[in-house]
């Protein structure tokens, strides 16, 4: 731009009016009243700095394409990385879980049922002499 200061110009897409006998370039406004015009100097040292480190990429559609396929790529291997993650995590968890079951439980200490006598199948004596035979044996 050659002039020294411009307007620019902010209002709402919404608040835009376009119609089809408008030249191409040209915009009117629904409501003039929420338009908003600012003015802006130009300054050539920084316009000079920035034309400096401009830099042009001139890129195919297949190279878009390609690039914005790798990213898509990448964040489903997060995505699977993080769901694999998550399912570690609820494994250890439940196998933990499992573990501490199998400790409060008292299946472990009835493994063998010959080892553990009802008081029925005791045979009766007319001494303890019966009595003290299951006692020694217990322990």
């Amino acid at each position: 731009c050659k002039k020294s200061a411009v307007y620019v110009v902010y209002t709402r897409w919404k608040n835009l009016k376009k119609t089809a006998q408008m030249v191409d370039g040209q915009v009117g406004y629904h409501r003039p009243q929420n338009v908003r015009r600012i003015k802006v100097e130009k300054h050539t040292e920084r316009v000079k700095r920035l034309n400096k480190t401009k830099i042009e990429r001139h890129e195919t559609v297949e190279t878009l394409c390609k690039s914005q396929q790798d990213r898509l790529d990448e964040i489903q291997r997060q995505k699977k990385q993080h769901f694999k993650q998550q399912q570690k995590i609820k494994q250890q968890q439940k196998l933990q879980e499992q573990h501490e079951k199998e400790l409060r439980s008292y299946d472990r200490l009835f493994q063998d049922p010959n080892q553990m006598t009802a008081v029925s199948e005791q045979q009766a004596t007319a001494d303890a002499s019966a009595a003290e035979a299951y006692e020694d044996d217990f322990f």
